[in-house]
């Protein structure tokens, strides 16, 4: 199973979680130490990026894809940041 979070290409990305594991290998830089994946409902489908530490840079648009086998699901996201 993976769930890949990206901004505007695949690697590097956002947040990693394959086979179990986070990956952090190829992180984006300005994220690492940032990310959190909530995976209390995975076993459902259903994940959510925690971002710590919002920045004005992290604005904008966001894509997670979700594989299971076979299964696969992608969905996009908008996030504004606040007081810019």
């Amino acid at each position: 199973m993976e769930v890949r979070w990206i901004r505007s290409q695949i690697s590097p990305f956002v947040h990693l979680y394959k086979n179990g594991q986070e990956q952090d290998g190829e992180q984006i830089p300005e994220y690492q130490g940032r990310t959190e994946l909530l995976k209390d409902d995975i076993a459902n489908g259903r994940v959510s990026l925690r971002i710590y530490d919002i920045r004005p840079s992290d604005d904008g648009q966001y894509k997670c894809f979700f594989q299971s086998g076979a299964f696969y699901e992608e969905a996009l996201l908008e996030l504004q940041v606040a007081g810019q």
